[in-house]
C-alpha cells in the first residue's frame, strides 16, 4: 500500500462510499477518478456494464486483503457499492447499521423491481426534497457472492 492510502476495514469504506460518496455521486458532485478513491485503494480503470434498470453503469474497484470492493452507477440516477469476499456479512451489518449518518428518515418499504432467484433485497426509503432516495442492501448467493448497496431517486 501506498502511504497517503488509508487503511480501514472494508466494512467501513463500504459504508462510507455509500452513505457520503454516493450521495454527491448522484447530484454529479463526485467522480470516480476522485482522490478519495484512489486514497482507499480504487484503480483507475472504468469497467462498463449492463443494468437492468438503469443502462450502462461504470464502476471502478478495488482489490483488498479483505475482500473486493466496486463503486460506481450512473450519475443522476443509481450509485452502487459492491462488497465481495469474507467480509461482506461484515459490510452488511455496517451498511444496515449506518444509513442513520445520511441524516435521513429512511423507512423500509416495498421492493422496486422484480425478485429474483438467490438474491435478497431490502429495500429503504426516505423523502429528499421533491423525491423519494431509496437504499436497496442487496444479497446474492451462489458462485459470485457479494452485498450491494444501491442508491437511486425517484420522483414522488
Amino acid at each position: 500500500a501506498s502511504p497517503q492510502e488509508r487503511q480501514q476495514p472494508i466494512d467501513e469504506i463500504a459504508s462510507d462510499l455509500a452513505y457520503g460518496f454516493c450521495p454527491l455521486f448522484l447530484a454529479g458532485q463526485f467522480s470516480l477518478t476522485a482522490p478519495q478513491l484512489a486514497e482507499r485503494g480504487f484503480g483507475s480503470a472504468v469497467q462498463r456494464q449492463p443494468h437492468p434498470r438503469f443502462g450502462e453503469i461504470s464502476l471502478v474497484s478495488a482489490i483488498r486483503p479483505d475482500g473486493e470492493l466496486a463503486f460506481g452507477g450512473v450519475p443522476g440516477r443509481a450509485c452502487s457499492v459492491v462488497v465481495s469476499g469474507a467480509r461482506r456479512e461484515a459490510a452488511l451489518a455496517r451498511l444496515r447499521q449506518t444509513m442513520t449518518w445520511t441524516g435521513l428518515d429512511f423507512q423500509p418499504t416495498a421492493n422496486v423491481g422484480q425478485d429474483l432467484p438467490g438474491v435478497t433485497v431490502e429495500t429503504f426509503k426516505a423523502p429528499v426534497e421533491s423525491q423519494m432516495l431509496y437504499v436497496q442492501l442487496i444479497q446474492t448467493s451462489g458462485p459470485a457472492s457479494a452485498v450491494v448497496a444501491q442508491l437511486f431517486a425517484m420522483d414522488n
